[in-house]
């Protein structure tokens, strides 16, 4: 198995783990300045970052190639293809959308977009044969909240597509903006095709209780529920999802779950995520007693707290290790200030963690907070 992690640093790292012990078989790095959230193209042959810089903030592709022994490889397996600055502030979060500006039909063609913290907006890039061109639109808001410190204007955190809507999560604004994903042009192509241009359009907003502070999202399998993880009341919100079909179709909260520990009063939400078979739900808190929520989904959507698993210092991002694997079995959690990915294996009868490995990574590296599998399954050398 290959992992491409994302870095606050200077580098991104590539690990080749072992399928079933996850022992490190190889690493190598590659420059790229705080890759904080990646994304590959659905053919893996192109990656793309954020590189959450301030004022300097941009994003990156890169070609992405496989191993091939006879075939050597100067510039290495990762070689950057293209690199935008200036950006909206603090990209933190990114979807690349494959089939747009997709001219003559060519597949490596489609759109990138980023949420953008600092900048409060949403960016939407086309991508040319895995090259970001500038942005052909920026969508900005204006929001704030009651606690000053962390919410005096819109921070877009996340964003989840659903269908042909865009759920963008606003931490500064206490709400979730739902956006139509919308084909702008459209024309013939050479042939007979369509060409598709996207434009995103904004419907309304999905509102959280004040001073909750809103981070990231998981919808269900089902598209009936979703799960909002807030990074300042530390609590999970849980929506009935509308299907969007009548005007006035709006998402209802059903639940708000407490997860935080009053004795840590600087705990912080981070990450969400639901296990693949949809029985359970997870939640990460950093910044004291640093570990993941255990949450078991009821029939109804609402969630029943079981457990927590005590982590690494600072988890931003986890998710489950997929194809190659028993499906929801093993989870990849990166711990930012604990300077470690962390490889867990689920029980999937009550959902509890057991730690199964620790990958250290040094000042070198960077602090490890995203990552995308590259590949499954071993290698073959022959």
């Amino acid at each position: 198995m290959e992992i491409i992690v994302g870095t606050y640093g200077q580098r991104l790292r590539l690990l080749e783990l072992g399928i079933a012990s996850f022992e490190v078989l190889n690493s190598s790095v590659f420059e790229a300045e705080n890759t904080s959230c990646l994304a590959l193209s659905p053919d893996r042959r192109f990656l793309f970052a954020v590189s959450e810089s301030g004022d300097n903030s941009g994003v990156y592709s890169f070609d992405v190639h496989p191993y091939d022994r006879l075939k050597p490889l100067p510039l290495g397996r990762i070689v950057k293809r293209s690199e935008i600055r200036g950006t909206s502030p603090d990209p933190c979060h990114l979807l690349y959308l494959p089939g747009y500006y997709n001219h003559c039909g060519n597949p490596d063609n489609g759109a990138l977009l980023t949420a953008d913290y600092s900048g409060g907006s949403i960016s939407l890039f086309p991508v040319q044969e895995g090259r970001i061109l500038p942005p052909a639109q920026v969508v900005r808001f204006e929001g704030h909240g009651p606690v000053a410190e962390r919410q005096q204007a819109s921070h877009i955190h996340h964003l989840v597509q659903h269908g042909n809507f865009l759920l963008a999560v606003d931490l500064g604004a206490d709400c979730i903006h739902v956006l139509r994903l919308f084909d702008a042009t459209v024309r013939p192509l050479c042939d007979g095709r369509l060409d598709r241009a996207l434009r995103l359009e904004q419907l309304f907003d999905i509102p959280a209780p004040a001073g909750s502070g809103p981070r990231h999202l998981v919808i269900d399998r089902s598209g009936s529920h979703f799960y909002v993880l807030t990074e300042l009341s530390n609590e999970i919100l849980v929506y009935a999802m509308p299907d969007f079909t009548a005007v006035n179709d709006r998402p209802t909260l059903l639940q708000r779950l407490a997860v935080g520990d009053p004795a840590f009063p600087s705990q912080a939400g981070g990450d969400i995520q639901l296990s693949p078979d949809g029985r359970h739900l997870y939640a990460s808190l950093r910044n004291g007693d640093d570990g993941l929520v255990i949450a078991r989904v009821l029939p109804d959507g609402t969630l029943e707290r079981m457990g927590y698993q005590r982590t690494g210092a600072h988890v931003r991002d986890f998710f489950f290790l997929p194809e190659g694997l028993p499906t929801g079995e093993y989870m990849a959690v990166f711990c930012k200030n604990g300077g470690v990915l962390q490889i867990y294996r689920r029980n999937a009868a009550d959902g509890a963690l057991s730690l199964f490995r620790e990958i250290a990574f040094n000042a070198f590296y960077g602090e490890p907070v995203h990552g995308v599998v590259l590949s499954e399954g071993h290698l073959n050398f022959s």
